[in-house]
């Protein structure tokens, strides 16, 4: 079990430590965010309480990723219905082994028919001991 302490876009605005939820490449817990401009750089801190470890590390984005956020395609529901309006999530991972990676989606999670979810940046987390 991980637990999310802090993501900070370009030292400037960040997300609440609740926003933080589960499962690799995928947005369970969203925030949204208006006028601000595409992040050139992400810092996140979490906690491995397995580990007892405290991970932090800083990944920089792709300074194309705006483009690609503007380009995303339509993707369909189960049902079949197409969605039309579309709105970029920007996706912060953090692994067990302190991977860290970023990746731009169309849809929040892996249950729609084409999903598009492309990585911005990626790195490796430092570690210190929890005390």
């Amino acid at each position: 079990a991980i637990w999310g302490r802090s993501v900070v876009f370009d030292d400037e605005w960040g997300i609440p430590s609740g926003a933080i939820g589960c499962c690799y490449g995928e947005t369970r817990a969203t925030v949204s965010v208006y006028d601000q401009k595409f992040p050139e750089k992400v810092a996140v801190e979490w906690l491995d309480k397995s580990e007892n470890r405290i991970y932090f590390g800083e990944v920089v984005i792709d300074k194309n990723g705006y483009k690609f956020a503007n380009k995303l395609p339509r993707f369909s529901y189960h049902t079949g219905e197409v969605e039309t309006d579309i709105y970029p999530y920007l996706i912060v991972g953090m692994g067990e082994s302190g991977e860290i990676k970023v990746w731009v989606s169309n849809t929040p999670s892996a249950g729609f028919t084409g999903r598009v979810l492309h990585e911005l940046g990626s790195g490796q987390a430092q570690w210190r001991e929890n005390k």
